[in-house]
């Protein structure tokens, strides 16, 4: 573990995987780190492994090396070939898994853990998902170094789990839109519609069934839209909720919304961002919704508030009518919403993807 760390390879698993928040993250931060390198903002000599059917067409690298070998896919990949990849080198992971032959060798190994949700709500995800998280978190607890992770509230978390294992356990929060955002225009408000958006996986995670709940009585007893976006994926277990034939018009799922200026229309349109997720680390839709002047209603939970600050009216997660009584004050308070919008937009910009990927950095390179 005392390796010096003058050269590192990152893991790019996530650049075949199916592209949700850890995925997201990943791409960012490895952009950033790339302008980093070009800087001279990092003594280390980067280099990034994946295989060839890797997905590279939106990370434009210019000063990390990019190393592809083939031999397996997915999971044996990472497992079988990676660790012959970061032989002599210090190994980031940025996506809560490591190869388990590097994390019980002699190098470095730095695994960034976004959350240990499946642990504190099992029936959201998969048996399969679950078993193999948890069949490798003691190995990345005991024998990552560092342990990196999205919010303090998530390391402290962490740190009670590991007990007394070897590594540090570093916070680094998420970025916000982007470190060049897509700026909200002075009048956005005054074209804002009637429509409350949800923005993330339809899961129990994420508290989705309250969420239809309480889009079905807006529909019904405000007149109000609400549109979803966001898709469910074979680790999340399936949802039950339904859609009353009398509001379906009312109730829009759209799915995943990949372009970026699409997915801004949507945050600048909606008159709130309901977001009553019951676990959270660094969570990127509220920061997302603050940087495009959307307010934000938002579960009351510590994550959140650590990520959010005094930017976000607050609601209780598990209570329907407290969620409901949130939206009703941001749609029917324009003061109020005006002052959500306000505080988020400075709440937003004291985040940024550079300054995630220097502290990683930063931790890497650390004796």
């Amino acid at each position: 573990m005392s390796q010096p760390a003058g050269e590192m390879l990152i893991n790019g698993r996530f650049l075949t995987q199916p592209i949700t928040g850890v995925q997201r993250v990943a791409r960012a931060i490895v952009t950033e780190m790339d302008r980093l390198a070009g800087e001279g903002g990092t003594p280390l000599r980067i280099a990034l492994a994946c295989e060839p059917a890797a997905d590279l067409s939106d990370l434009p690298l210019r000063h990390i090396a990019v190393e592809c070998r083939g031999g397996a896919s997915g999971h044996l990949w990472e497992q079988l070939i990676l660790p012959r990849m970061a032989r002599g080198r210090t190994l980031l992971c940025l996506g809560n898994t490591a190869p388990l032959a590097a994390l019980l060798g002699p190098a470095r190994v730095a695994v960034m853990l976004h959350d240990v949700s499946y642990l504190a709500l099992p029936r959201a995800y998969a048996a399969r998902y679950r078993w193999a998280h948890r069949a490798l978190l003691p190995f990345v607890l005991r024998r990552a170094d560092p342990v990196l992770t999205v919010s303090v509230t998530e390391a402290e978390r962490l740190k009670r789990l590991r007990g007394r294992g070897r590594g540090r356990v570093v916070p680094a929060q998420n970025g916000a839109w982007s470190d060049d955002p897509i700026a909200p225009c002075g009048d956005e408000a005054d074209r804002r519609e009637a429509t409350v958006l949800y923005l993330g996986s339809l899961s129990r995670r994420k508290n989705v069934d309250r969420v239809i709940a309480v889009a079905h009585r807006l529909a019904r007893e405000d007149g109000v839209r609400t549109v979803l976006v966001g898709t469910g994926n074979d680790i999340l277990a399936p949802i039950r909720a339904r859609v009353a034939p009398d509001v379906a018009s009312m109730i829009t799922f759209l799915g995943q919304v990949p372009c970026r200026k699409a997915l801004a229309a949507h945050y600048r349109r909606a008159s709130c961002l309901l977001f009553p997720s019951l676990y959270e680390a660094s969570p990127l839709p509220p920061l997302e919704a603050m940087s495009l002047g959307c307010p934000v209603v938002a579960s009351a939970i510590p994550a959140m508030t650590e990520r959010c600050g005094a930017a976000a009216l607050y609601c209780d997660p598990r209570d329907e009518e407290d969620m409901l009584a949130a939206v009703r004050r941001v749609l029917r308070e324009p003061a109020l919403a005006e002052a959500l919008r306000r505080k988020g937009l400075a709440q937003a910009a004291r985040f940024s993807w550079r300054g995630q990927a220097e502290r990683i950095l930063a931790a890497v390179c650390a004796p």
